[in-house]
This record gives structure tokens, sequence and C-alpha cells, in this order.
């Protein structure tokens, strides 16, 4: 048996955005992202509908880059949970061989035009390159990350603009 222990971190981000919960769910899609993230590129590996659904993969190269800091690397999403009615979605996200993900995000209706957006993402070593990569500054990278998906959505939600 191996010595390897994972090294794991999870962080969650909530938003609170003047729009309706259907409204907020409808941008957890890599196609409607083209319109809300800037600069943000995909690649469709798989979908029946060709758009988010269970079972849908795709690639993109912005979030390795950003979250573990290694350019370069390609994340890799595959759709977990598509749950429109229940306003919840998560995926596996692999980046290459180093790490996994989980990304779960929730919405929910808090009455009067408001909803709460819920993000958690949560990071896990596969191997000791993975863990050289985990140190504190991961963790805020994630979170950093998570705040700008929030704000990104909900400029986008509250404006009609993509926020640069």
């Amino acid at each position: 048996m191996s010595a390897f222990r994972a090294t794991r971190f999870q962080v969650t981000h909530e938003e609170k955005i003047k729009t309706t919960p259907d409204a907020c769910f409808a941008l957890a899609c890599p196609v409607e992202e083209l319109k809300w993230i800037n600069n943000w590129q995909f690649d469709m590996i798989y979908s029946d509908s060709g758009r988010n659904e269970i079972n849908c993969i795709f690639r993109e190269d912005m979030s390795a880059a950003f979250v573990l800091n290694v350019p370069g690397l390609s994340t890799y999403w595959q759709t977990t949970l598509y749950d429109a009615a229940e306003h919840r979605f998560h995926a596996l996200l692999m980046y290459g061989d180093k790490a996994t993900g989980k990304f779960e995000w929730e919405v929910k209706d808090d009455g009067d035009g408001i909803c709460s957006a819920i993000w958690n993402l949560t990071y896990t070593a596969l191997n000791q390159e993975g863990n050289d990569i985990a140190d504190e500054s991961l963790k805020d990278r994630m979170s950093l990350m998570l705040d700008f998906l929030a704000k990104s959505g909900k400029h986008y939600l509250e404006t009609g603009e993509m926020l640069k």
C-alpha cells in the first residue's frame, strides 16, 4: 500500500442576485457562459442536446491556469447532476492526472425577486504532484474563482452585459 496521502481543500461562496432562480440557473451551461464569462472558450466533447445536461463533458483551459497556477493544463468537466427543477448542478473536474475537483452549484429562491446562488468547489490531489500544487494560495485562488463566477453572473443577470 502506498504512503501517499491526498491533500483536499474545499471553498464555498454565496451571492444574492436580483433575478429568478430559473434565469440564474440557466447560466449553468458552457454555451451560456459565452455570454457572461469574459474570454470564455470551451470544447464540447459530449452532449446529446448541445448544452449542459447529465453526463455532458467539455474541456476548457481557463480554470487550471488560474486555480492551479498551471498554464496549459486542460480541465475536463463531466456533469454528474443537472436538475433544472431543483436548480442544482454538480460536475466532476479532472485537472490532467494531478487532481480532481467537485463543482457544485445550487440556486435558491429567497422571494421578492432575489435568489441565492451557492457555489462549492473541492480540490483533491491524485498524486504528489497534485499535493505540491495544494498550498494555502490554492485555497485563495479557488475562492477567487468562485467570487469571479458569482460577480460575473450577478452583473450579467442584473445588467444584461458581460463583466469585463
